[in-house]
C-alpha cells in the first residue's frame, strides 16, 4: 500500500496503461477528511464497507444459482427417468 500526505486542494493520480488516469483529491480536513474521485466512465467507485457486502452478495446469489440448477436437473432427471 502506498501512503501520502496530502493538503487540502492536493490530488493524486492513478494512471492506467490501458485508459484515462483516475484523480483522487482532498476536498477538505476538518474532523473528517473528504477526498473526490474522478474516473472514466466504466469505473464503480465503492466504499469498502459497502463494496465488501456486493461481494458477498454476488457470491451468494452465483452459489443459489449453482445450487437451484444443480436440484432443478437432478429432479428433471426424476421425472424423465
Amino acid at each position: 500500500m502506498l501512503v501520502i500526505s496530502r493538503k487540502e486542494d492536493e490530488s493524486i493520480i492513478i494512471e492506467s496503461e490501458q485508459g484515462e488516469p483516475i484523480e483522487i483529491k482532498v476536498i477538505s480536513v476538518d474532523n473528517q477528511v473528504r477526498i473526490g474521485i474522478s474516473a472514466p466512465n466504466g469505473y464503480k467507485i465503492w466504499r469498502n464497507e459497502l463494496f465488501k457486502t456486493v461481494e458477498l452478495n454476488r457470491s451468494a446469489a452465483e452459489l443459489s444459482s449453482v445450487s437451484n440448477l444443480r436440484n432443478f436437473v437432478a429432479n428433471s432427471d426424476k421425472v424423465n427417468g
